[in-house]
């Protein structure tokens, strides 16, 4: 008779114990599918927000790196050896640019649009006249894996997360500096391998982050500023005012450029991350997805599922009326929904 009653307090327990996991569980999904939602809106103006949501996958093709252009209609992205353009204005596939023997390691568009810089392991880095998608020259600068244009356009920073490659090849340490009218190398900027790099929007400063720190460095005379106590670097990008920095690791961190203060360090890390044109929200990239930060209240907006077994890459396009996602398994966009009516 115990046994009996035993066992059914137990069959009752257990079936609460059910219940009570299958609520949470509920609970929980409610909870992600609201922080995964296929709408995310931010704060543009006190009394008015932008909604981003997912319309479409843009292409099937896969992307190991992309880049937009300064205005947002040019999108580029590189697989094995070839880059691929779209008009995000149009929607439409631009011509391909092919020559490189080696795979596409990083692609930078021009502030006038009118370069795109592409580097591979063949040890190139080539420049394409991007409106008539033609190339006008190659650089033989050995391996690099970052490119960056300064905001005057005139030079081009290069650099290279690994020295020495498992094949046997190997890339120059530091920052690598190129005047684009002559081609010629100009300087370099240490000598360590570089995980990202990043120019001020003034192009005075230009950052570089390695596997334990970010230096700074003054581009009139290329010495050393500061050392920021970063750690692994996997994305940096400058603030609008040009004295604050965002780096990303397994956490954000934002600083103060002038003394070399750490100002905030968010509960978050990040493998890719831009800031929007307005300067107002940080888009980041971890575990697959997209996550939207408001810059100023250092708060969460929300996140947007991507590329779930892939590393992916993101960017804000059309002035911000779109944020692209990038990776192995293709490439996504999210339109601004209040100018859905306006977008072909």
């Amino acid at each position: 008779m115990r046994q009996n009653r035993l066992g059914q307090k137990l069959s009752i327990a257990g079936v609460a114990l059910v219940a009570l996991i299958a609520g949470m569980f509920f609970l929980l999904q409610q909870a992600t599918n609201s922080r995964n939602a296929t709408k995310v809106c931010i704060p543009i103006y006190a009394a008015d927000v932008m909604c981003y949501g997912h319309r479409e996958q843009l292409t099937a093709h896969k992307s190991t790196v992309i880049a937009v252009s300064s205005t947002g209609t040019v999108l580029a992205s590189g697989y094995q050896n070839t880059i691929e353009l779209w008009d995000l204005k149009t929607r439409s596939p631009m011509p391909t640019l092919i020559d490189h023997d080696g795979l596409i390691s990083a692609i930078a568009i021009s502030p006038d649009e009118k370069i795109l810089a592409s580097s591979s392991l063949d040890g190139t880095i080539k420049l394409w006249d991007l409106p008539n998608h033609r190339l006008v020259s190659t650089i033989k600068s050995g391996r690099a894996s970052n490119l960056a244009f300064s905001p005057d356009g005139l030079t081009l920073a290069s650099s290279s997360r690994v020295q020495r490659w498992a094949d046997g090849a190997s890339s120059p340490g530091g920052v690598q500096i190129w005047d684009l009218a002559s081609r010629q190398r100009i300087y370099g900027l240490g000598n360590q391998a570089v995980r990202e790099i990043a120019f001020s929007r003034d192009g005075q400063l230009l950052a570089a982050g390695d596997r334990n720190k970010t230096e700074l460095w003054q581009m009139r005379d290329g010495e050393r500023l500061k050392v920021l106590n970063s750690g692994e670097v996997t994305g940096l990008v400058f603030c609008q005012d040009g004295q604050t920095l965002i780096t990303g690791s397994s956490r954000l961190k934002l600083w103060d450029l002038r003394n070399g203060v750490l100002l905030h360090e968010f509960d978050a890390g990040a493998s890719d991350l831009v800031l929007s044109p307005d300067g107002q929200t940080l888009a980041t990239s971890a575990g697959g997805s997209v996550h939207l930060w408001h810059l100023l209240s250092e708060r969460s907006l929300g996140t947007m599922p991507a590329n779930a077994f892939s590393s992916v890459f993101v960017e804000f396009a059309l002035e911000g009326q779109a944020i692209v996602a990038g990776g192995t398994n293709g490439i996504k966009i999210w339109w601004d929904l209040n100018a859905e009516t306006q977008v072909p």
